[in-house]
């Protein structure tokens, strides 16, 4: 293995794939690998996921184990034994960056526990779009409060030990449109990105952070052509040079439509590091074959005069520093989040659910890949509690929804009584049109019933009994959402 394959090697970061570590990854690691993405698919267990950062951390001394830990609705380990946050939202609505700090560094130390170095995360997008698909995982839509709850996320989660990564620069909050799908595009004149607009990430770099997640918007101002992964006016002009950033620059997946319709993953690699990158995030779905068709790119673009090896060489020195932080001894409180959680919730009305009966009707939206799982919802602490549950389902692409909804609303109130109560879950539905209807078919229908919104607010639910807004769908939020319900 020669020293330039090596280099090449050391600035990938594929998905490990599976949740016990694979025959390829292995073989990679010796040739130099920089490390390994942790996704969802890859998480059963606490003691499976240690004991596969264990395998990884074995093999080669400084193999970054990452994973995309930001809690709320992005959260890896919440259900393997993590801790469960109620996300960035709730913690800007209660706007307290020492409580947010607290709860960042929670969330390092069950990162820690579980072996990982290197969070990508928080999620630092302004969500002025209130139809933006970053939803909760944005602080809010004000660009000071997200700048203050950035910097006391990342100190907060680097004191546990584990490294922190700012993302998606230059910030995608404005747009309707989602990278895992296509390209996406923001406006902003470049003296306002200058004034403003990059301020979040100025707080983030200023709070001593290990990385940045460069995303694949296109700055139409800086470069309008290229997204911004593989652009060197947007890496290295704006980035390093205006914001004087030197930490590392983490690419975010070269699977994704955004930067996939432009460049496959070699011409990618290639581009992002010539670009200024340092890290090459493959994405959930790339093992070996893509690893080795990257290295071999990367390889041949320096023997061809196409990419400066020094840039190699000083994209590995960077990626050296990361994970070499010290780790707090300090002990888990598995129960911040749901303290937390019940100070953003917001109850409007009467949401107190009486009876032992319970009919949830569950709308339940696409989101974004991102999020990587869709059983959210309250029914299993329903359940928990001694409630009797009958649940119906629905999204948009759901074989006559609507009548499935008065159909089982009809034969259950026959079954249980006319005033069984009904509990309708909801996720940010202004942002899907079809449930719209439904809803306003509910309201006619079942006034006395309770929803509980676990997105960002946007729909009235006048109307109604009583409603319950938890800003968010990870586990904390669910418990206090039930703590509501049950008075």
């Amino acid at each position: 293995m020669s020293d330039l394959s090596r280099l090449a090697h050391g600035v990938l970061f594929p998905g490990v794939g599976r949740p016990r570590l694979p025959r390829w990854a292995a073989k990679r690691i010796d040739r130099g690998v920089g490390g390994f993405v942790v996704y969802g698919k890859d998480v059963e267990s606490a003691e499976q996921v240690r004991a596969l950062t264990d395998a990884v951390h074995g093999l080669r001394e400084h193999v970054l184990v990452a994973t995309d830990e930001e809690g709320g609705d992005v959260s890896r380990l919440e259900y393997a034994g993590g801790i469960s946050t109620p996300g960035n939202l709730p913690l800007g609505r209660i706007d307290e960056p020492d409580t947010t700090e607290a709860a960042a560094y929670q969330v390092g130390l069950s990162l820690r526990d579980a072996g990982i170095d290197w969070d990508l995360a928080p999620t630092v997008d302004v969500a002025a779009n209130p139809l933006t698909p970053i939803g909760s995982r944005s602080f809010g839509a004000d660009r000071g409060l997200v700048s203050r709850h950035t910097a006391a996320w990342v100190r907060g989660l680097q004191a546990a030990g584990p490294a922190a990564c700012a993302k998606h620069f230059p910030g995608h909050g404005e747009s309707n449109a989602d990278a895992h799908f296509g390209a996406t595009t923001v406006g902003v004149p470049r003296d306002e990105l200058l004034a403003s607009y990059l301020d979040p990430f100025r707080a983030a770099i200023a709070a001593g952070v290990d990385s940045i997640m460069v995303s694949h918007d296109r700055l139409t101002a800086v470069d309008p052509d290229l997204p911004s992964t593989i652009s060197a006016p947007v890496i290295t002009g704006i980035l390093r040079t205006d914001l004087g950033y030197d930490g590392v620059v983490l690419t975010d997946a070269l699977e994704m439509r955004g930067i996939a319709d432009v460049a496959d993953v070699p011409t990618a690699a290639v581009r992002a590091i010539a670009a200024g990158a340092d890290a090459l995030c493959l994405g959930s779905w790339a093992y070996g074959e893509d690893v080795d068709a990257a290295a071999a790119a990367l390889v041949a673009a320096v023997r061809d005069g196409r990419l400066d090896e020094g840039r190699l060489r000083q994209a590995n020195d960077r990626l050296a520093r990361l994970g070499t932080r010290a780790r707090s001894a300090a002990d888990r409180d598995d129960e911040i989040g749901v303290r937390l959680a019940r100070r953003a919730l917001v109850v409007h009305g009467d949401p107190r659910v009486r009876g032992r009966h319970v009919l949830t009707v569950r709308l339940t939206p696409s989101v974004s890949p991102a999020i990587g799982r869709r059983d959210w919802g309250i029914e299993p602490l329903l359940a928990d509690a001694g409630l009797e549950l009958t649940t119906v389902v629905v999204d948009g692409d759901t074989y006559n929804g609507p009548g499935m909804v008065r159909a089982e609303i009809g034969q259950y109130r026959s079954e249980c009584g006319a005033d069984a109560p009904v509990v309708i879950q909801v996720r940010s539905p202004h942002r899907f049109d079809w449930t719209g209807p439904i809803l306003a078919d509910l309201r006619d229908r079942c006034p006395d019933a309770v929803v509980v919104d676990m997105g960002v607010p946007g729909e009235s639910f006048a109307g109604f009994r009583g409603w319950v807004r938890t800003f968010g769908a990870s586990r904390a939020c669910a418990q206090a959402a039930v703590g509501a319900l049950l008075g």
